[in-house]
């Protein structure tokens, strides 16, 4: 009798701990990912880079050619009257063990305003751990395509489920 009831009782704390386990980190995730759409859209690239995977970092060629990449980038927006409106973040799928990471996909919508009209792109960040979930990088697909991020950062899960890209959306000004 009781080992049915260590049974019972291990069983009703996997069935309530574990959903709440993955809420919780789902909910940092997504926090997270707003922190770094905020800087994003502030033009922080201190902050903005903390979220950044420093496999990617590194890929690209170390912290100092990304901020003057991101610079370029940000300068050539301006000159094209190009500036981010809004960035929404979804909710995250599933959180993956991995390799001693987290890993999961989350949605985000980024809307961009021309000097012809509004364009949305619709794409998937991958959010990866190695922390247990208390610090979270991001990878955006729609910079960073699938294929290549196998080489980039190899301990990718294979059951990361990113949807294909979609085209983006463009308002033309009324």
């Amino acid at each position: 009798m009781k080992s049915f009831q260590k049974i019972f009782l291990t069983s009703t704390l996997y069935f309530f701990l574990i959903p709440t386990f993955s809420q919780n980190v789902q909910t940092v995730i997504k926090i997270q990912a707003m922190d770094m759409a905020r800087a994003l859209i502030r033009n922080d690239f201190i902050a903005f880079s903390e979220f950044m995977h420093p496999s990617i970092i590194a890929y690209t060629g170390g912290r100092e050619k990304l901020k003057s990449n991101i610079d370029s980038a940000s300068a050539a927006m301006k000159q094209f009257g190009v500036e981010f409106k809004k960035i929404l973040v979804g909710n995250p799928g599933p959180v993956i063990a991995y390799k001693n990471q987290l890993q999961s996909v989350i949605p985000q919508t980024t809307t961009m305003q021309t000097l012809m009209g509004e364009l949305e792109v619709e794409t998937s960040l991958i959010a990866i751990s190695m922390d247990k979930g208390k610090k979270w990088y991001f990878i955006d697909t729609n910079v960073y395509k699938a294929d290549s991020l196998k080489n980039i950062l190899p301990d990718l899960s294979p059951g990361l489920m990113i949807p294909p890209q979609k085209p983006p959306k463009f308002s033309p000004k009324q």
